[in-house]
């Protein structure tokens, strides 16, 4: 049975539930404001989104964890300095310095952000955090699990996202790229022509006088990077990512009210915390379940849910972690096909920059793929000031309802083929 088949009403209960979530967004938004992970504001909004859970599913868990708010972000400002001194060290005569300062920034830069390890965090304090996981059961023997998963956290505001737009953000990111190259192979050039003791810029070596001015140049830009996370102003996050939990729960809400029950599928709303810290909510959920999942024998997806405001920019994701993990191509497929059955084709894509919780889950080896409708430049609402409940679009809301209700409905028909 299709979704828009289980319901006289079809049209006017996806609006009416889509109302439920749009009016859950701007109560959170109004009572608890901005989240970052293991605020107090992110608890109270955690043990909001649990009560309304009790009142539509037939258990709710509740699951604390520990992780740092800064750390994960903490690569920028770090990078950035890093490669200022860098600059400082070659033109001193010291490429060998430069060297190892471009490498440990590029470890950095790869462990933190292109696959999510929490290096950083042993410098940081740990603050707790939680995951409400709420479960609608089958009316009879489980035999699949989808999980729709939302995150309650929200980012600290990205500076020049918003003074400066995508314009900002893809300088700094360019001009970090050229800064590594040069502290890296600049230093490495520096070594072996001073036959390993470095040399003194000011020297005959004209290579070595052009890389210090290019260096320089960079300077600027990067000391502005250090600026890049405004950890005094985190954002309200409506969209990013109330949006994918209210709609998480507003598939259980709907399946409650209309006194729907899959015979062999339970139905699961993840409000995952830590996001926005790099994943550290849905990494902890993984570490806890994933081994019960997989002994189990109840095949089970995951559906990360996450920013869903822009219709035209709506995408599946394959591939996670900047390309560096793959999702669940089923997965992808059946959302894809979810959404045709209601109007819209969505493309399947690699994201190229960042990640979801969808890769967390993917990693440990459950099938998982991610649903977003975001410009990816980035949008300038994006982790800024601008992403609060006067934001959100109830046409994609009521879009990307549809697409989770008729995924549900055709993973209990078929599971993933």
């Amino acid at each position: 049975m299709k979704s828009t088949e289980s319901v006289g009403n079809y049209k006017s209960e996806v609006r009416l539930y889509t109302n439920y979530a749009i009016k859950h967004i701007k109560t959170m938004c109004k009572n608890f404001g901005p989240r970052p992970v293991g605020s107090e504001a992110e608890l109270k909004t955690q043990e909001y989104l649990a009560k309304e859970l009790e009142t539509i599913c037939d258990t709710v868990d509740r699951e604390e964890y520990k992780c740092s708010d800064k750390a994960f972000m903490a690569w920028v400002p770090l990078g950035a300095a890093l490669l200022i001194l860098s600059a400082v060290f070659f033109t001193l005569g010291l490429p060998v310095v430069s060297l190892v300062l471009g490498c440990v920034t590029l470890f950095t830069i790869l462990a933190e952000f292109i696959f999510y390890k929490p290096v950083l965090d042993i410098f940081f304090p740990k603050k707790t955090s939680m995951n409400v996981t709420g479960t609608r059961k089958a009316s009879g023997e489980t035999k699949r699990r989808i999980i729709f998963s939302g995150h309650v956290d929200s980012a600290f505001e990205w500076t020049y996202t918003y003074h400066g737009g995508r314009v900002a953000v893809a300088g700094i990111i360019v001009t970090a790229v050229i800064a590594v190259l040069l502290s890296i192979g600049g230093g490495i050039y520096g070594v072996l022509a001073g036959d390993g003791f470095g040399v003194i810029w000011t020297g005959d070596d004209l290579a070595m006088k052009i890389i210090s001015v290019v260096m320089y140049v960079t300077v600027p830009v990067l000391g502005a990077a250090i600026f890049f996370c405004n950890y005094k102003r985190p954002v309200t996050g409506a969209n990013d990512d109330l949006s994918g939990c209210m709609l998480s729960a507003a598939v259980i809400k709907f399946m409650d009210a209309n006194n729907i029950r899959f015979e062999n599928t339970d139905v699961v709303a993840l409000m995952a915390g830590g996001e926005e810290a790099g994943l550290r909510g849905s990494k902890a959920w993984a570490k806890a379940h994933a081994d019960e999942i997989k002994k189990d024998g109840v095949e089970t997806i995951f559906i990360s849910l996450d920013t869903i405001r822009e219709i035209d920019f709506m995408a599946i994701y394959d591939k996670d972690m900047t390309g560096m993990v793959k999702n669940d191509k089923r997965v992808a497929k059946l959302l894809q096909q979810a959404a045709k059955e209601v109007g819209h084709d969505v493309p399947i894509k690699t994201i190229e920059l960042g990640s979801t919780d969808a890769a967390a889950i993917s990693q440990v080896g459950i099938p998982a793929a991610a649903f977003t409708a975001m410009d990816p430049t980035p949008a300038r609402y994006y982790h800024t000031r601008l992403d609060t409940e006067d934001n959100l679009d109830p046409k994609m809301l009521e879009t990307g309802l549809k697409i989770a209700l008729e995924t549900a409905f055709m993973f209990d028909e078929q599971g993933i083929l």
